[in-house]
């Protein structure tokens, strides 16, 4: 399985190790992972058009659709995001799709003022079926 786009986040971390989140639906999944853009490799930065900095997150979402068992592909589809912090604040996060080659997925960026938890909030149409998903990620203070 050619997925660069399911763990974005492997690959644009330079020394971070959070958890992928995986949500199913039958033979669909939807793949999130939230960092800050502090932790994206120069490369990776450049390459999706992030400007790094202290106070701002990269969110990764991929829907997947299994083919066979073992196997998966990237599958386009609505995706709807966003973010609740530890003061109760909810805010949404404009998500843009990103192509590359056969592979596709979604990224968004969000404010975070670590120390901070905050909540994620997914919503993806894939197919004409709705998959939800919510996650905790911990920012320390930089």
């Amino acid at each position: 399985m050619h997925v660069r786009a399911v763990l974005l986040g492997a690959a644009l971390i330079a020394s971070s190790a959070q958890a992928v989140e995986v949500a199913k639906v039958g033979d669909l999944e939807v793949h999130c992972i939230a960092v800050p853009t502090t932790e994206l490799t120069p490369e990776a930065a450049k390459a999706y058009n992030v400007t790094p900095a202290p106070d701002r997150g990269l969110l990764t979402i991929t829907l997947m659709k299994r083919t066979r068992p073992g196997e998966a592909r990237s599958v386009a589809g609505q995706v709807y995001a966003g973010a609740v912090n530890q003061n109760n604040y909810l805010s949404s996060i404009p998500i843009r799709e990103v192509r590359d080659g056969a592979e596709v997925y979604y990224l968004g960026e969000y404010r975070v003022n670590a120390p901070d938890t905050m909540r994620f909030l997914i919503n993806a149409n894939v197919l004409g079926k709705m998959l939800k998903t919510e996650f905790t990620r911990v920012f320390s203070a930089p």
